[in-house]
């Protein structure tokens, strides 16, 4: 009977173990107007590192078929999140200098309001443009 209540218990940690790592990704995206979610995603992380822990508990515990399939995505699905996270999103190379271009003249208000073109910013120095992904 012992075996038996095991058995169950691994099967109940697999598949908890694929909700919870099936949630980080949802968990994110209702949460990316947090700056902690948007910068790091680690609760994402951790909730996706939690569920595999989980689906290895579960393996552990419990050797039929498709608790080896639930166990084994939920330990895949971390090692592809880290694997998007840190590898795909990863910034290009550095750009060579010598192929860029110098910016157009152009005018916009400044974050007072007040018109403030190119052409009058770099006559008192070198000027840095910052084109912000996503939105604040």
């Amino acid at each position: 009977m012992a075996t038996l209540d095991r058995g169950n218990q691994g099967a109940r940690w697999a598949v908890g173990g694929l909700l919870l790592v099936l949630g980080g990704p949802v968990m994110y995206a209702l949460l990316f107007d947090v700056p902690l979610m948007r910068a790091t995603g680690a609760p994402a992380f951790a909730l996706i590192a939690a569920g595999a822990a989980a689906g290895v508990v579960g393996l552990r515990r419990n050797r039929r078929g498709w608790v080896r399939v639930a166990g084994g995505a939920s330990v895949i699905a971390l090692a592809l999140a880290v694997y998007m996270f840190f590898v795909l999103a990863a910034l290009p190379d550095k750009a060579d200098f010598a192929q860029l271009e110098e910016a157009p003249d152009f005018t916009l208000p400044d974050s007072a309001g007040q018109p403030a073109s190119l052409s009058k910013l770099t006559s008192s120095g070198p000027v840095l443009l910052v084109f912000y992904r996503g939105y604040w």
